[in-house]
């Protein structure tokens, strides 16, 4: 139980700006991780030629495992009593398992195919996103213990939220110039490069690398605050723990915030999946114009991060959060609406290419403020929650907020 004159919630301590930056640098893992999923439907339907529905199902069965396996490592982690504290011994040990289940992801063994090399896409999928989970949940719920301020949550989220999507923009745009180059295939067709086969695996390369850095500079860098957060007592009883996880699961506020994560989720699951062949088939984009496209959504955190705690603290954070979300829906389907109804130009116009771009930009810009305050919500939640069980459960209900970093 958490005693209200634990250091953690000390007003006066002051977070160093180098623990603040380990802290939202652990975002980026979360993010590169995002990218290597975003790629698998392109990379294994149309490079590799694994029937679509294959594809779907391995994607599905992962997010069906980590939907069970993230408040198991939550609440683990919500418990863990060690000599470096409730989370960072999770943040430790998904280091290595995480980036080599990347790696591996986009680096099959050559001449698999079939089944076989549906098993072993399952199995990356699968261990990506727990060994991911096992990273962000502990590491997420360090936020309401290292901010305990209202407005200083909304602030802390935003520099997190600023590097979840930064640094995967940047991971997409090098990609697209220097690895996934246009290419001739066998039968002499010029190809564009984000159908080159040869490019993936330097991609999964880097991707691992920086997963593998962000995971530690974080971990490192929030190390020293370990003595400053708080130390949980051992349940009395089984029935005592599931009372703990029932009440904090049923808390109305986070039920409803677990719903619209849900949806939320559904929505950047397809548009990560969807966006590559969009850009591809539908808007017949090159490589360097989804470069461009891509940078648009790079420089959107700049801007959600300097309005999204002025919007919660102007509007309060419930209307912020809905109002932004609504927007973003309606800018993000305007353009293949428009098209769909006859209004756009054809492709290869002029204006094609500005208009993704402006609307990539905006739509993104509000997705980030929503995830800022959403963020910021759930650590009010905490509090919460700690008030009707005595206990602090930001494990059990953190989870990685499904984003898109793809444009």
């Amino acid at each position: 139980m958490t005693s209200a004159t634990d250091p953690a919630h000390s007003s006066g301590r002051h977070l160093p700006i180098l623990t603040k930056i380990s802290y939202s640098i652990g975002s980026i893992a979360f993010g590169l991780k995002a990218v290597a999923i975003g790629v698998v439907m392109l990379f294994y339907n149309q490079v590799l030629g694994l029937p679509a529905v294959w594809v779907s199902m391995a994607i599905g069965a992962a997010l069906i495992v980590d939907a069970v396996a993230s408040p198991v490592i939550g609440q683990l982690s919500d418990m863990w009593r060690s000599r470096w504290g409730r989370r960072h011994p999770f943040m430790y040990a998904s280091a290595l398992p995480a980036s080599l289940a990347v790696w591996a992801l986009l680096n099959p063994p050559h001449g698999m195919s079939g089944t076989t090399l549906f098993a072993y896409m399952t199995a990356c999928i699968v261990t990506s996103r727990i060994s991911i989970a096992m990273f962000e949940i502990p590491n997420a719920s360090l936020l309401p213990e290292l901010a305990p301020g209202y407005d200083e949550r909304t602030v802390l989220s935003g520099y997190r939220n600023l590097l979840l999507i930064v640094a995967p923009v940047i991971m997409v745009m090098t990609a697209l110039i220097l690895f996934l180059k246009p290419f001739i295939n066998e039968h002499g067709q010029h190809m564009p490069g984000q159908l080159n086969p040869a490019g993936y695996a330097q991609y999964g390369l880097v991707l691992a690398i920086m997963i593998f850095l962000a995971i530690m500079l974080s971990a490192l860098g929030t190390h020293s605050q370990i003595k400053h957060l708080s130390k949980p007592e051992p349940h009395p009883s089984v029935a005592a723990l599931f009372s703990t996880i029932a009440t904090t699961l049923l808390n109305r506020n986070f039920l409803v915030l677990s719903i619209s994560g849900v949806v939320a989720g559904i929505g950047a699951g397809l548009v990560g999946g969807l966006t590559d062949y969009f850009n591809t088939f539908f808007w017949e984009l090159t490589a360097r114009q989804i470069s461009a496209l891509t940078a648009a959504v790079g420089i959107a955190p700049f801007a959600a991060v300097m309005i999204g705690p002025y919007f919660a603290r102007r509007f309060g954070k419930k209307p912020a959060l809905l109002g932004t979300f609504t927007l973003s829906l309606l800018a993000g389907i305007a353009p293949v609406s428009l098209r769909l109804l006859g209004l756009l130009p054809p492709n290869g116009s002029p204006i094609i290419l500005p208009l993704l771009v402006a609307d990539a930009f905006f739509a993104c810009t509000l997705v980030i403020v929503g995830l800022i305050i959403i963020t910021s919500m759930m650590a009010d939640i905490v509090e919460q929650v700690q008030a009707e069980t005595g206990r602090r459960s930001e494990g059990l209900l953190f989870r990685p907020i499904p984003c898109s970093s793809r444009s």
